[in-house]
C-alpha cells in the first residue's frame, strides 16, 4: 500500500531534510520549502491534481505522491494516520483512503526527522525516540507499523504512552511548570556576564539566548549596543531562532525533567552556534532541598518546577559527552564549548590573565589633562580627536602595548583619516591624555601571562592548537623578540616547580603581596586572588586544571605541605562567615592523580586565612576566627566540629547566656 507509515530502521538513510524510506521522502508540511527541487516539483503537481486534500505530511517519489494527514505532532508521541490521498503523477489518478475509523491504523515514528531543523519541538520529540531506541523498540521495523503492534511492544518494554510522552509504566504523571522557572533580572545573568568578562562575547558578535525566559539579558545587551535576540518556549515562543556567533543556554538544562530531552536540547542549542556556546546550571549544595520532592534525577520544588542540580565536574562531563567537544569552565556552574579554536585559546588565556584583571580594576579611560587658563582660538589636536584617542588607549591597554593599525577599530581609523590625523600622532596624544604608567603595569602583566600560557602548553595533556592567535603572535614578538626566547623562559619556570627553594620564594612573595597566607607549610588563598598570584603558583594551578579540568573554579585553594599537592574547595556561600563545604578536589601534580569528595556537613573554618589582605570581609572574619581559636572550638590547623555539632554548641551557649 502506498500510504504505509514512515518507519525507519536503525540503519536508515536520512535525507538532508525529512526522512527517506524505500525511495520515498517523508516531510512535514512546515518544511516543504526545504524539499529538493525534484520532490518540490512533484509535490506541486500533486497539489494541483488534488487541491482539496487535507494533509500535514508529504510522501514524494518519482511518479507518485501521497498527501498524508496524521494526528497532531505536538499532542501524540506516535501520531496515527487519519487520511491519505495518493496521486499517480503519470495518470493523474487519485486514491483516497480513510483510516480515521480503523481500530488499528498505521502510525508514525521518529517524527522529529520530518520537521525543519530549527523547529523548537525537535528536542522533545527526539527524546521520545531516544527512549524507544534505548528500550530496543526499533529492533524489528517490520512489526511496528500499526498502533496495536506498537502498543504491545511498548507495554512489553515496561513503558506507556501518555499523549506526547513515552514514560515508564509505573511513572506517576506529574505536571512540571517549566514556565515558572523564569526570573526577572536587574543585571546581566552570571553566564552572560562571564562571557563578556572573558572576551567570548564582544560588540562585534551577535548572541542568541536559547531559552531566554522573560528576556532581561537580551534587553540589557541591546540597550548596551550588543546584537542579541532570544527565544523561550513559554515566554517568547515567537522569538527569533537563528544562528549566532555565540549561544547562551542559561539555566535551561537544569529545569528539564526528561534526561533525553535535556541532552537533545543541548544539541539543538549547539546547532545554532557559529563560534561557541555557554551552558549553565544550578549547582549541587547551593540550595536547600529539604522541602523538595525527589523526582527522576532531580527534585520537584514547591512551585511544581523541576531542578536537576549539578556538581561542576558532572556538568562538564555531561556537555563533553553530549557534544564531543572540549569543555572550558568559565565559572561555577558555567561552562563553554567552542567551534572557533582561536577564540577558545583567547578565552582560556584571558581567564588566567593578570593583565586583564588589572584592567578590570581601573576605570577606562581617565583623562588627566592639565587645566588651561585661556582657551585656544581653535580646538587643539587633543580636543579634535579625544574620542578616537580614548578608543586607541583602551585598545593599547587591553594589549599592554601600542596597537598596530589593523588592531585599531576601523571606525576610528576612518575618523582619523577624515580629520587628517595619522595613527602615530593620535598615539602621541594618548600619552598626553592618559595614565601611561598604567600601560607599563599592564605590559609587565602581559609578559607574565605569556610565560604562564606557554609553560602550560608544555605540560603533558595540555590542549594542542595549530597556531597562536595573530594578536598573541604580535605580543610574543613585542615582549620577547621571538617564540624561542619565550619558550626558554617558560621552560625555566616550569622546571622551577620541582625546586623547593623556588617554590618557597613564590609562596613568600604571595604572602608579602597580601594575596595568600602560609601556615604550617600550607599556602592558602581565595579564588578571587588567582590572577594576582606569582607566576610559579599560577602555572601550578594551570597544570592542576589540565589534570582535572575545572579545578580552578573552586572558592578557596591550598597548596602543600607536600610539594605539588593542590586542593580546591567549593563552598555553599563564600560570603558566609562559616561556609559549608560542597566539594573538595585534591590534585597531585607529580603523579597526575585526582581525588574528589563531596562532604555533607563540613565547615570551612578560619576563612580569613584564604582572604586577600585588601578583602573588605577580612577584618570581620579575622575577629570571628580568633574567637574560634581562643575558645578551642577550632584548632590551628582549621579542624573543627561538623555543622550540626557546631549548631548545637552555639544553641547551648545561647541558652547559658
Amino acid at each position: 500500500m502506498d500510504s504505509t507509515p514512515a518507519d525507519v530502521a536503525p540503519n536508515h538513510k536520512t535525507a538532508a531534510v525529512g526522512k527517506r524510506v524505500g525511495g520515498h521522502l517523508y516531510l512535514h508540511r512546515s518544511a516543504q520549502d526545504r524539499l529538493p527541487e525534484k520532490d518540490r516539483n512533484a509535490l506541486a503537481r500533486a497539489m494541483d491534481i488534488a487541491p482539496d486534500a487535507d494533509w500535514n505530511v508529504s510522501k514524494t517519489a518519482a511518479e507518485r505522491v501521497s498527501l498524508l494527514l496524521y494526528e497532531d505532532f505536538s499532542e501524540h508521541a506516535f501520531p496515527a494516520l487519519l487520511t491519505a490521498a495518493t496521486i499517480d503523477l503519470s495518470t493523474g489518478a487519485v486514491k483516497l483512503t480513510d483510516y480515521s475509523g480503523r481500530a488499528n491504523p498505521p502510525i508514525l515514528h521518529r517524527k522529529e526527522l520530518l520537521l525543519p531543523p530549527d523547529d523548537a519541538r525537535i528536542p522533545a520529540f527526539a527524546a521520545v525516540t531516544r527512549l524507544a531506541e534505548d528500550k530496543g523498540l526499533f529492533a524489528d521495523t517490520k512489526t511496528i507499523g500499526t498502533r496495536d503492534a506498537w502498543n504491545r511492544l511498548v507495554q512489553a518494554a515496561g513503558l506507556r504512552i501518555d499523549g506526547p510522552r513515552l514514560l515508564p509504566a509505573d511513572a506517576q504523571r506529574v505536571e512540571v511548570s517549566r514556565q515558572k522557572t523564569a526570573i526577572t533580572r536587574v543585571s546581566l545573568s552570571s553566564p552572560v556576564a562571564a562571557m563578556i568578562e572573558c572576551g567570548m562575547l564582544t560588540k562585534d558578535d551577535d548572541l542568541f539566548d536559547y531559552g531566554c525566559g522573560i528576556g532581561d539579558d537580551v534587553a540589557t545587551l541591546q540597550a548596551d549596543g550588543y546584537s542579541a535576540w532570544g527565544w523561550d518556549p513559554a515566554h517568547r515562543p515567537d522569538g527569533r531562532r537563528a544562528p549566532a556567533d555565540v549561544v547562551n543556554l542559561g539555566f535551561v538544562i537544569n529545569v528539564i525533567e526528561d534526561p533525553h530531552e535535556r541532552e537533545e536540547t543541548l544539541r539543538a542549542a549547539w546547532g545554532f552556534a557559529r563560534k561557541g556556546m555557554t551552558v549553565s546550571a544550578m549547582l549541587t549544595g547551593r540550595v536547600d532541598v529539604s522541602r523538595q520532592t525527589p523526582h527522576g534525577d532531580g527534585y520537584l520544588t514547591t512551585r511544581s518546577t523541576f531542578q536537576r542540580y549539578y556538581a561542576q565536574d558532572e556538568l562538564m562531563l555531561f556537555v563533553n559527552q553530549a557534544l564531543g567537544e572540549r569543555v572550558t569552565p568559565l565559572g561555577q556552574g558555567i561552562v563553554a564549548v567552542f567551534r572557533d579554536k582561536e577564540l577558545e585559546q583567547r578565552v582560556a588565556m584571558r581567564k588566567r590573565s593578570r593583565a586583564d584583571a588589572i584592567i578590570r580594576r581601573h576605570a577606562l579611560p581617565r583623562p588627566v589633562r592639565a587645566p588651561r587658563e585661556t582657551l585656544p582660538p581653535r580646538p587643539s589636536l587633543l580636543e579634535r580627536i579625544s574620542e578616537e584617542a580614548a578608543s586607541i588607549w583602551e585598545t593599547a591597554l587591553s594589549l599592554g602595548r601600542l596597537p598596530t593599525a589593523d588592531e585599531v577599530d576601523l571606525g576610528v581609523m576612518v575618523s582619523l583619516s577624515e580629520k587628517n590625523v595619522s595613527l602615530a600622532r593620535a598615539m602621541q596624544a594618548c600619552s598626553a591624555l592618559f595614565d601611561v604608567p598604567l600601560l607599563d603595569e599592564v605590559a609587565a602583566a602581559r609578559r607574565e601571562d605569556l610565560v604562564v600560557e606557554t609553560a602550560l602548553s608544555m605540560f603533558p595533556g595540555a590542549p594542542r592548537y595549530a597556531s597562536l592567535p595573530l594578536s598573541m603572535q604580535r605580543d610574543v614578538r613585542h615582549f620577547f623578540g621571538s617564540h624561542g626566547a619565550l619558550s626558554a623562559q617558560a621552560t625555566t619556570e616550569l622546571s622551577a616547580l620541582r625546586n623547593a627553594a623556588s617554590l618557597q620564594e613564590a609562596y613568600d612573595k604571595a604572602v608579602e603581596e597580601g594575596v595568600a597566607s602560609l601556615h604550617a607549610g600550607v599556602l592558602r588563598f581565595a579564588g578571587s586572588s588567582l590572577t594576582r598570584l606569582p607566576v610559579a603558583i599560577r602555572i601550578m594551578l594551570g597544570c592542576a586544571d589540565i589534570v582535572r579540568p575545572g579545578f580552578s573554579q573552586g572558592d578557596v585553594f591550598e597548596i602543600g605541605p607536600k610539594p605539588a599537592a593542590l586542593k580546591a574547595i567549593t563552598v555553599s556561600d563564600m560570603d558566609a562567615p562559616l561556609p559549608r563545604m560542597v566539594g573538595i578536589v585534591d590534585v597531585d601534580l607529580g603523579r597526575a592523580t585526582v581525588r574528589e569528595r563531596h562532604p555533607t556537613d563540613r565547615i570551612l573554618y578560619l576563612k580569613s586565612r584564604y582572604l586577600a589582605a585588601d578583602d573588605e570581609r577580612r577584618v570581620k572574619q579575622l575577629a570571628i576566627d580568633e574567637r574560634l581559636l581562643s575558645t578551642g572550638v577550632v584548632t590551628d590547623f582549621g579542624n573543627g566540629p561538623y555543622g550540626r555539632e557546631l549548631s548545637s554548641m552555639l544553641a547551648a551557649a545561647g541558652r547559658k547566656s
